[in-house]
C-alpha cells in the first residue's frame, strides 16, 4: 500500500512521535510511505527517528506565523498539492483534515483516514480548529484513534467506521525490565513531565507539592520540558530541557512518585512510561487515560484544575506503601499492553479493509 500522512509539523511533541511509529512499522510491513509536512517544520533531531526508506516531502510553503487566513489558505493548497498519489491520505493533527479533502476530492490521490488523536481542551479560544475536531469527521471514510475514548468520542461525529488502533510506548527498552535507580538519601522525588500550556496542568502541580511539602521531608521535585519554564517555588527543584530518552528514564526509574494534571489527553503517554518503570503514579481525569487508569488498582486519578484533590492522592500515594505497590504492580501489568507490534498490525488491518471498500470518492 501506498501511505501518506500529512502532519502540521515534523516538530517534537507526542503526536508526531506516534505518526513516525506509524510510518516506520507500516514502511517495516512493506508499505510505501511519505510524509507530508510544512516547509521549514522538520527539526533535525527527529530525522534519525524515521526510517530511511520513508519519503519526506517539505512543501514550498511554511506554517505561517500569524493566523492570517490568506496564509493559511496558501497553505493548505500547497500541501495539497504536493501530496503524492497514494492508496490512503491519513491526517493527523485537525488542521491537516482540510488539505487531506482537497488532495483526496480534487486531486483524486486516494481514500481519506484521520489518525484521531486530538481533544477539545487543544483547541480553547480556537473556534476553527475546534469545529474541524467536531465536523470535519463526517469526511473521512475511515477514523483511526489512539485511545478508546477517541474512538467513543469519534463515532458520535461520523457515520464512518472508526477504529481503534491505538499507540505503544516509545523507546519501550528503555522503561521496561530495567532495574529501578537508587534515590539520594533523605530525598521524595515527584516527577513531572510537561510543559508551559495551560492545559498541561503545570500551575496545579506546583500548588498541590507546596501543599503537601510540609507533611514529606526531603520533598524534591524533578521536572521535564521540551520548553523553557519560568516558575518559583520554594521545594528543591531540579529542571530538564528536553532529556535524551535515556536520561528521562533513568529520571522515572529513580522517582518515588510521578504526577500528571494535564487537563486533557488523547491518551497520555509519561503516565503509561512511569508506570512501565515501577514508579507509582497519580494523574488527572484527562479523557484519554481513561484508556488505562483504574484509580486505586494501578494509580490514582483526581478531576482536573483541582490541586486539593491533586495534594491529597500525591500525599496519600506517599503515605500509604501498600497502596503504592499495589498501583506500581498492576501498573507495570498494563503498561505491558502498550506494545508496537500490536498497533501496527491494527492499523494494517484496518487500512487493507478501508481499501477493500472500493476507490475514493
Amino acid at each position: 500500500m501506498r501511505i501518506t500522512f500529512l502532519l502540521s509539523s515534523l516538530t517534537l511533541s507526542g503526536g508526531v512521535m506516534l505518526v513516525i511509529e506509524y510510518a516506520n512499522g507500516l514502511t517495516a510491513r512493506g508499505h510505501a510511505v511519505t510524509l507530508v509536512t510544512p516547509k521549514g517544520s522538520i527539526d533535525p533531531a527527529l530525522l534519525p527517528t524515521i526510517s530511511h526508506q520513508i519519503q519526506v516531502l517539505e512543501c514550498q510553503v511554511a506554517l505561517p506565523r500569524s493566523r492570517n487566513p490568506l496564509a493559511l489558505l496558501r497553505l493548505i493548497i500547497n500541501m495539497a498539492r504536493r501530496t503524492p498519489d497514494s492508496d490512503i491520505l491519513v491526517s493527523t493533527h485537525t488542521p491537516t483534515t482540510v488539505p487531506t479533502l482537497l488532495a483526496s476530492i480534487w486531486g483524486r490521490k486516494g481514500r481519506r483516514a484521520w489518525l484521531y488523536m486530538d481533544y477539545d481542551e487543544m483547541f480553547r479560544g480556537r473556534g476553527v480548529e475546534r469545529w474541524l475536531l467536531h465536523n470535519a469527521p463526517r469526511w473521512f471514510h475511515n477514523i483511526w484513534t489512539i485511545s478508546t475514548p477517541l474512538q467513543e468520542q469519534a463515532a458520535t461525529r461520523t457515520n464512518c467506521p472508526v477504529v481503534m488502533t491505538g499507540g505503544g510506548l516509545l523507546h519501550a527498552a528503555l522503561f521496561y525490565d530495567q532495574p529501578r535507580l537508587p534515590i539520594p538519601a533523605g530525598e521524595i522525588r515527584l516527577l513531572y513531565v510537561g510543559d508551559a500550556r495551560p492545559r498541561k496542568g503545570f500551575h496545579q502541580f506546583l500548588e498541590a507539592a507546596e501543599q503537601v511539602a510540609p507533611s514529606i521531608d526531603g520533598l524534591k521535585l524533578i521536572v521535564v520540558s521540551k520548553s523553557p519554564l519560568q516558575f518559583e517555588t520554594k521545594i528543591p527543584v531540579e529542571f530538564y530541557l528536553h532529556p535524551s530518552h535515556q536520561q528521562l528514564a533513568d529520571l522515572y526509574h529513580s522517582s518515588a512518585l510521578f504526577v500528571s494534571a494535564s487537563w486533557g489527553e488523547g491518551l497520555g503517554y509519561p503516565p503509561l512510561e512511569a508506570m512501565a518503570c515501577r514508579t507509582p503514579v497519580v494523574l488527572t481525569d484527562s479523557d484519554g487515560v481513561r484508556d488505562y487508569a483504574r484509580d486505586g488498582w494501578n494509580c490514582l486519578v483526581v478531576p482536573p484544575r483541582d490541586a486539593l484533590a491533586l495534594a491529597a492522592a500525591m500525599l496519600r500515594m506517599l503515605q500509604e506503601p501498600a497502596l503504592a505497590a499495589c498501583c506500581v504492580e498492576n501498573g507495570l501489568e498494563t503498561a505491558h499492553r502498550y506494545r508496537w507490534e500490536h498497533v501496527i498490525a491494527r492499523v494494517e488491518t484496518a487500512a487493507q479493509r478501508m481499501l477493500s471498500e472500493g476507490p475514493a470518492q
